[in-house]
């Protein structure tokens, strides 16, 4: 008897001072439920006590009755079932503080180009295909999400993630000019890496809500990616304005009450957009001083369209500061004392944008959204020099490639899309989607972070996107569709280099007419 008690009152010690400590939180409801549990049963060993000390006489003459051992049984029963609670709620405790996730996709693409430019980066010799055909492009995406509500002010949020494609033993580093922006969003080997990982800070007290967001953002696949990602908002920036793995601070300021719009809003940021370090010394985390980091300062205001639901609007600005000449396997431009002396840097950038989308517009399940950006140079008047390894950029076989051009110039893109949802039952309400994505000769934005192996809010031209949802359930959907993209200027995604219209004589006679078909299927996994 005294046995059960002690454990029981252990027990209730144990609960006691986890709820005093703020150690582990347990639901109410279960805490009040071992209370109770542990109150009756320690009434029903008093009322045991005292019926046997009446009797001890028959107590020792006489076996124990039946219904005492029933009672003991059930007591017995009662206190396992009490330590399966408390593990059930220690579980669910653990749980509640860290949140675990996992994404799954399979996808298959089958690529069409024609007359294509490609150049030996080993030879720096340009080759022009008139058409290259891949069909058998399968590729492997893994994805573990976590997050963890440390305090009422303070939450944390990450992601890791690999992405590999099916059999491929030689990566090639190169992909898409890969760098500290894409390094997760370009394919690599089996080996997870880290997408993103941030703090939301929410001092308590301040007199204007305030968030302070510090680490690596939720910066990719931002607004209106979800719409084809068949998701919630995933990041904090429309894709054509940044769209790619960045370190920083973000302070937001919550203005509803202020201003009357509901959801609205202002984010200040600061990120480091390219640093260069003396990788060829010892003294690897020094700056290299060759050339300058490059930092970004951004301004962000959204909210929701006046007297449209379940709509969102942001008005961005962005200044780049010493937009450096290239980006090639993160380390920068190389430099040629023999036709540059100091061009590593371009100058600096601004870019605008404005992003509206609007979701189930009218209870008719049709979804609309477009954004535009404008992005204006302040060049340094340093002629860069990139090496005789990217003479695609300028169009100048077996000579180093000098962006010789130092005016400023202004260049504009959009994206624009619609979404339905078909209501069908029986299949789940399947969507089909449409978009179009259009960039002018001077286009460039920073959104090395695409989702797919090519770009579409980078291009200098043309492409049009239309696709098939089918969802399955809450944990399963696949996807179908097809890309078509009509590529109407060199260096797409680079801000280097003066563009060349591809079908001007200065590259071949007659020009190009470089096109791409892509045709994709995918299968996506979330639990």
């Amino acid at each position: 008897m005294k046995k059960i008690l002690l454990t029981a009152g252990a027990l209730m010690l144990w609960t006691g001072t986890v709820c005093a400590a703020d150690m582990v939180r347990i639901p109410a409801e279960d805490y009040k439920a071992i209370l109770q549990s542990l109150d009756a049963l320690q009434r029903r060993v008093v009322e045991l006590e005292a019926k046997q000390g009446a009797a001890p006489a028959a107590r020792q003459a006489a076996p124990q009755p039946a219904a005492d051992s029933a009672r003991m049984d059930q007591m017995a029963d009662d206190i396992n079932n009490i330590y399966d609670t408390l593990d059930q709620v220690e579980t669910k405790t653990l749980k509640d503080r860290v949140n675990l996730g996992a994404e799954y996709r399979l996808r298959y693409d089958s690529y069409k180009y024609k007359d294509l430019m490609v150049t030996d980066y080993s030879t720096a010799t340009p080759t022009i295909y008139s058409t290259v055909h891949d069909s058998d492009n399968f590729t492997n995406r893994f994805r573990i999400n976590m997050d963890a509500n440390i305090s009422r002010s303070l939450k944390f949020h990450a992601r890791l993630a690999a992405y590999h494609a099916w059999g491929d033993h030689d990566q090639h580093n190169l992909v898409n000019f890969n760098n500290d922006g894409n390094a997760v969003h370009t394919l690599g080997d089996n080996g997870l890496k880290v997408d993103r990982f941030y703090v939301d800070w929410i001092p308590e007290g301040f007199p204007v809500p305030l968030a302070i967001t510090v680490g690596r953002h939720p910066s990719t696949e931002g607004p209106p990616t979800e719409f084809k990602e068949n998701r919630t908002r995933q990041a904090t920036y429309p894709s054509l304005i940044f769209d790619g793995e960045a370190d920083g601070i973000v302070a937001t300021l919550g203005l509803q009450r202020y201003i009357g719009l509901k959801n609205a809003g202002l984010r200040l940021a600061y990120g480091k957009f390219y640093r260069s370090d003396e990788n060829s010394t010892d003294f690897g985390w020094l700056d290299n001083e060759d050339t300058e980091d490059s930092d970004i300062f951004a301004a962000f205001f959204e909210g929701k369209i006046p007297y449209v639901d379940n709509s969102l609007m942001v008005f961005s600005y962005a200044h780049v500061f010493d937009l450096p000449a290239n980006f090639v396997d993160g380390t920068g431009p190389v430099l040629s004392s023999a036709t540059a002396t100091d061009g590593l840097v371009l100058g600096d950038m601004d870019i605008y944008g404005a992003h509206f989308q609007a979701a189930d517009i009218a209870d008719t399940g049709l979804d609309l959204y477009v954004s535009g950006s404008i992005n204006e140079t302040d060049a340094n008047d340093d002629p860069a020099n990139l090496g005789t390894g990217y003479s695609m950029l300028t169009l100048t076989p077996g000579t180093a490639a000098v962006a010789a051009d130092v005016e400023d110039h202004t260049g504009w893109g959009v994206v624009a899309g619609l979404r339905y949802t078909m209501p069908i039952n029986a299949l789940n309400n399947p969507k089909i989607g449409f978009e179009y994505n259009h960039g002018s000769k001077y286009h460039w934005t920073p959104t090395t972070g695409a989702s797919e192996l090519y770009n579409k809010f980078a291009i200098r031209g043309n492409a049009y996107e239309l696709y098939y949802i089918q969802p399955i359930s809450r944990y399963l959907f696949f996807r179908v569709g097809g890309t078509y993209a009509e590529y109407e200027y060199t260096g797409s995604g680079q801000p280097a280099a003066e563009p060349i219209r591809l079908d001007s004589d200065r590259i071949v006679s007659g020009g190009l007419d470089t096109t791409m078909e892509n045709i994709y299927f995918l299968m996506d996994v979330r639990f």
